[in-house]
């Protein structure tokens, strides 16, 4: 099966039966939105390279988007809604979260993409990441800070700092949560680092931010310039 984009039309198709989840009367998914019709164009490769995702590691899955978008050869991939939101809509079933049998798909924005409102574009389960990755992959080592776990599992950390982009798309600003989050020893997350303390970073990169030119900073001075707070966090080799 071939690659396809949403037409706009097969857009509000899928928007539709998205919204009719959340009704007491659920519609079957249209089948018709992955095939050349009205509702989608068809763009080439095969469907296989989404099959063998593993959704389970959003690294390894913003990889392989990113292999795939290549073997497309789409030129303004962070700007085609159709081909994400198609990409995500067959991807339905093994990423929607369900309850009591019942799927619960949550914002719209999960699955379609709005490359025009970075705000929301970020939620996107698919076109986020490959996004963050294709802008950072030469410290992709560095990025299994903010890419791991499920792909619909996105996590405290990736809310704060990725609908932030300044500090989404500053390099400096990933090493230095590389530093201060990721156990290199146990190759996890550290203990502590749900919840209150990404928010509580966040709010001090904007603050912070309207002084200092993160762009010009390395990651340890911008680890060194957080409050105390972040002490239990900080590894140095001179500490």
């Amino acid at each position: 099966m071939k690659i396809c984009r949403l037409t706009e039309t097969g857009v509000e198709r899928f928007i539709q039966y998205l919204d009719s989840l959340k009704t007491d009367h659920p519609q079957e998914f249209p089948q018709a939105l992955m095939l050349p019709s009205e509702y989608a164009v068809e763009i080439g490769g095969d469907t296989v390279w989404l099959d063998t995702l593993d959704l389970n590691d959003r690294l390894k899955t913003a990889k392989g988007l990113d292999e795939m978008v290549r073997n497309l050869g789409l030129q303004s991939a962070e700007r085609d809604k159709g081909f994400w939101t198609w990409c995500s809509a067959y991807l339905f079933d093994r990423l929607c979260k369900r309850s009591s049998g019942r799927y619960k798909p949550g914002e719209v924005a999960i699955w379609v993409a709005e490359p025009d409102n970075y705000k929301r574009y970020y939620r996107h389960y698919l076109a986020s990441i490959w996004q963050v990755y294709t802008a950072h992959k030469d410290i992709e080592d560095q990025l299994v800070v903010l890419l791991n776990g499920p792909v619909n599992t996105p996590g405290e950390l990736w809310a704060q700092i990725a609908a932030n982009q300044k500090l989404i798309t500053n390099r400096s600003l990933i090493g230095a949560i590389f530093h201060l989050f990721w156990d290199k020893k146990n190759n996890e997350r550290k203990r502590g680092t749900g919840g209150i303390s990404p928010r509580r970073l966040s709010q001090v990169l904007r603050q912070f931010e309207r002084t200092y030119d993160f762009y010009a900073m390395t990651p340890d001075d911008l680890v060194r310039l957080l409050p105390r707070e972040f002490d239990r966090f900080k590894e140095f080799d001179d500490q």
